[in-house]
């Protein structure tokens, strides 16, 4: 898809569901994305995707309904969103550890193991992994362990920018924290962050992790 067709993407598939997606902008990017568009009478226009058909009816003020975005969901839920090409680095980060992570894109899957992948295995290659040590410190004193994060950014993957990916439930500041730990003392590494988002990482899968990247370095 072009960079604008993945931007509508975006916004179909996001919360909430936009209101206000101009019925031009729908046509174009179905016309970017769909197997066949057909205009049909009545200000209509027919979809299909992957084996699947829809057919879509444009509103008066020239706006995508609410029912037609719910239709453009589930055809688009139809068919895998295109992975991408090259290469992506994501830190998975909640209070307790930290998860590095180079992505291919180029693969036809990403293996959802939480252990070291081979080199060899370029689906997902976890590249690193940082855990936390307590003890004398502060309980909420995550310096010292996001000062060890940072290094391990700088001799796993020298010069690469990052996503960062924060837990989403609780603990979805530690992500945010991380971030201006970063520029407060270690700036060649926060030029590096492209993106901040949120998942549930105690649910999340490698490829959980692959998709939300994607999606923040996408917005």
């Amino acid at each position: 898809m072009t960079t604008h067709a993945d931007k509508t993407y975006a916004r179909i598939t996001g919360s909430p569901a936009p209101r206000d997606l101009e019925w031009t902008e729908f046509i174009s990017f179905w016309q970017d994305r769909a197997d066949q568009v057909e205009q049909e009478t009545g200000d209509r226009l027919a979809v299909k995707l992957n084996g699947h058909r829809e057919v879509f009816r444009r509103q008066h003020d020239g706006r995508v309904s609410i029912e037609d975005i719910e239709r453009a969901r589930h055809l688009l839920a139809a068919t895998p969103e295109p992975k991408g090409h090259g290469d992506l680095l994501a830190v998975a980060i909640d209070a307790e550890h930290a998860r590095i992570f180079d992505f291919d894109l180029d693969a036809r899957t990403v293996s959802d193991t939480e252990h070291t992948v081979a080199d060899e295995d370029r689906h997902a290659h976890h590249l690193r992994t940082v855990e936390r040590h307590t003890g004398h410190d502060d309980e909420r004193d995550l310096s010292h362990f996001f000062d060890a994060v940072a290094e391990a950014l700088r001799s796993t993957a020298p010069e690469r920018s990052f996503v960062v990916i924060g837990h989403g439930s609780g603990k979805a500041d530690v992500a945010a924290e991380f971030v201006e730990r970063l520029r407060a003392a270690h700036a060649d590494v926060a030029a590096r962050v492209t993106a901040l988002t949120e998942l549930d990482l105690s649910a999340a899968s490698d490829a959980d992790i692959e998709a939300a990247a994607q999606a923040a370095v996408r917005l």
